[in-house]
């Protein structure tokens, strides 16, 4: 097994596993992110799962997270828990063979935030604690655990048309 390079500008993605496999003889590779930019420090867990969730549809067989504190520090429990979220937040993760039906659409959260049942939607988050803090910090009433966000009230009709003719 070979540790794949942790900083890979997005256009080479492809290229460094294609690379990698033949390195390796298709034996398993893992990698440290990678990290698709430089410019954010203590925001490279974003930017690392970005090139992991990419790296991860070209072929590596493991993906290493990263913590926000990567080249500025030890990381703390909170550092830890925002790069594991940040990781598992991929569409994807590259450890589930192809064969094997992802296992959240069974769970169905976006259904969930459509039809505005935010209290199933918390439940369902990567962090349902966080999820509903921050929802009930400007909108802490019972009633918006029901309802449109004020972001998504544009999306009211279209929700309620397809509410309508049975399509939601």
């Amino acid at each position: 097994m070979i540790e794949g390079p942790g900083h890979i500008p997005m256009h080479k993605i492809k290229e460094q596993v294609e690379k990698e496999n033949a390195w390796c003889d298709e034996a398993p590779f893992y990698t440290l992110g990678p990290l698709v930019t430089d410019i954010a420090p203590g925001y490279d867990h974003i930017t690392s799962a970005i090139g992991a969730a990419m790296i991860g549809w070209y072929g590596a067989s493991m993906l290493c997270y990263v913590t926000p504190k990567e080249h500025l520090g030890l990381p703390n429990e909170k550092d830890v828990k925002d790069g594991i979220i940040a990781y598992k937040s991929q569409p994807t993760p590259p450890t589930w063979p192809a064969s094997v039906p992802e296992p959240r659409p069974r769970r169905r959260p976006e259904l969930r935030r459509y039809k505005f049942d935010w209290e199933k939607q918390f439940e369902l988050s990567l962090d349902p604690e966080t999820a509903r803090s921050m929802h009930d910090e400007t909108l802490p009433e019972e009633g918006y655990k029901t309802q449109p966000s004020a972001p998504c009230a544009p999306k009211v009709l279209l929700h309620e048309l397809l509410q309508q003719s049975g399509r939601i």
